[in-house]
Parts: structure tokens; C-alpha cells; sequence
């Protein structure tokens, strides 16, 4: 059912950050309003020059937007044509699955999920940055694969619940690859510390 995965990690995600989350952490609170606002406006759409968008699709876009513009100059130009490459594979993405859809061997979402997830570890370092750049990239695409269906007469909803369904996956897959780096990190620092001892 189109939107299970979605609510599914924004609840849950909503949950952990509300009552989980320690209270002094400084993004507990965006999270949980974020998240919580995500799911009330995933419900709604509005008409704009001649497309379907998910209010809760531009809410995302204008969030992350916000964020990468308290970027310094060249980090933002970094990861303006960054975004650029993941929104133009996000559509080539989708206009190789219509134009030829036999090579899509699983769902489209899980796979897609997938190529952006690995387009954001590649090209970003940062948790935030990835999250970020996978939604304006995702977004993005499904506005100009939609451009391009306009001009066949096809009607097509930008930000529809299977695609909110394919960004809280890909946000997931992105959790959880940054979550194995933390985790490295943790691990090559205590062996560090233990050389380091012994050599003393």
C-alpha cells in the first residue's frame, strides 16, 4: 500500500526523536516538528502552473533549501552541482523505467533508493548534507521528469505517497551507511588509543 513505508519512518522516527532523543540535544526539537508537520501535509496537494505537488514535498524542499544557503560559498556551490547530479539521475532514472521497464528487477523505489543513496555517500561526507541533498536531488528530479511527461500530455503527481515512500527509504539506506561509518570511526579510534598505550 502506497504511504506504509513512509508513515512507517516518520512515526517512528517522530517517536524516537520526541521521547527518546535526549532533551539536550539541539536537533531534537526540528526533527519532531519537522517530521510531524511532513506527515499532516503529506495528505495534500496543490495545483501549480499546470502540476500536482505534495504540499508536504515542497515543505521538505524548502527546509533543506533553508538549510544549504547558511552554507559558506564554495561548499554551497559544491553541493549545488552535487544536488544537480542526483536530480539528474533521479530522472534518467525514471525515464529509463518508462522508456524500457524490464530492467528493473525489484521495486523501483527500493532501486532507486538505492542509486541515490550511493550518489549521496559518494559525493557528500556529512550525514545532513546526504539527507539533504537525496531530498532536493529526489524532488527535483520527479519535478523535471514530470517537465518532460507534460510535453506528451501525461499527467503525472510530484511527490505522491509512493514517492514518499521511496525517500524515507532512501533517507533509511543513508542512515544506516553513515551509521556503519560512525561506527568504523569508533572502532579505528579505540585501536588507535590501545596502540598508543602500548607503546607507552
Amino acid at each position: 500500500m502506497a504511504g506504509f513505508v513512509f508513515f512507517g519512518f516518520a512515526w517512528a522516527g517522530w517517536i524516537y526523536s520526541t521521547f527518546i532523543m535526549e532533551k539536550t540535544n539541539p536537533y531534537r526539537f526540528p526533527i519532531a516538528a519537522s517530521l510531524l508537520v511532513t506527515i499532516i501535509m503529506s495528505v495534500f496537494k496543490i495545483r501549480f502552473l499546470g502540476f500536482d505537488i505534495s504540499v508536504a514535498a515542497l515543505f521538505l524542499l524548502s527546509i533543506s533549501f533553508v538549510t544549504f544557503i547558511k552554507l559558506p560559498f564554495w561548499k554551497l556551490l559544491y553541493c549545488t552541482i552535487g544536488v544537480f547530479i542526483v536530480s539528474s539521475a533521479t530522472a534518467v532514472f525514471y525515464l529509463m523505467s518508462l522508456y524500457d521497464p524490464v530492467w528493473i528487477f525489484i521495486d523501483q523505489q527500493i532501486l532507486l533508493g538505492f542509486l541515490v543513496t550511493c550518489l549521496a555517500v559518494l559525493l557528500f561526507k556529512e550525514y545532513r548534507t546526504r539527507i539533504f541533498s537525496a531530498i532536493i536531488g529526489l524532488i527535483q528530479g520527479e519535478i523535471l521528469y514530470s517537465i518532460v511527461l507534460k510535453k506528451f500530455s501525461i499527467d503525472f503527481s510530484i511527490g505522491s505517497f509512493i514517492f514518499l515512500d521511496g525517500l524515507a527509504l532512501t533517507c533509511f539506506f543513508i542512515t544506516i551507511w553513515s551509521g556503519f561509518e560512525y561506527l568504523q570511526m569508533i572502532f579505528q579510534h579505540k585501536n588507535f588509543q590501545q596502540k598508543k598505550e602500548k607503546q607507552l
